[in-house]
């Protein structure tokens, strides 16, 4: 019989934050040849990793509390089934991605539950504590301002993305 370990849900949903960055960074290096969308991508995957980096400052800041409660909508197969979507999402970031079909897959992304999830994870530490991890990086809500202004520069003449991103 095989004991699995306990599920630490900020060291895994770090990893998951840091996964979203590598599909972000992927589609940096897809559109090298493009400065403005490059730049754009390269600076949403470096929030993915500082959005993996406050978790795990988060879960040192907290390491010694006895009253940590877990949210049990935050789970081992949750987080699996997040890493198994994202992760198809990064075997589609080859070089043939059109600038359009990043977008779609990012506001995908960013429209899913897995921001609620980053939020009450920094909660485990009570609102001080979240207060201040979110004051140490780019806020999921400025981000998702960010990817609205960037597909209203990049993909104007695609009404159903600009459609989509309303609803962010």
């Amino acid at each position: 019989m095989t004991v699995s370990e306990p599920f630490d849900a900020l060291t895994r949903f770090a990893e998951i934050e840091r996964l979203v960055g590598k599909i972000y960074f992927r589609f940096s290096h897809i559109f090298l040849d493009q400065p403005e969308i490059r730049d754009f991508w390269w600076e949403m995957a470096r929030e993915e990793e500082q959005h993996g980096c406050i978790l795990h400052a988060c879960k040192a800041l907290i390491e010694n509390y006895d009253d940590e409660t877990s949210d049990p909508t935050i789970s081992r197969e949750k987080a699996q089934e997040l890493e198994k979507w994202l992760g198809s999402f990064l075997q589609r970031g080859v070089p043939s991605l059109s600038v359009e079909e990043a977008f779609r897959i990012a506001l995908e992304i960013e429209s899913s539950e897995f921001d609620a999830i980053y939020s009450k994870l920094l909660n485990l530490g009570g609102p001080n504590i979240a207060k201040t991890m979110e004051f140490l990086g780019v806020p999921a809500s400025v981000q998702r301002q960010k990817l609205k202004i960037a597909l209203r520069r990049f993909c104007a003449n695609k009404p159903d993305l600009l459609r989509l991103a309303d609803q962010l």
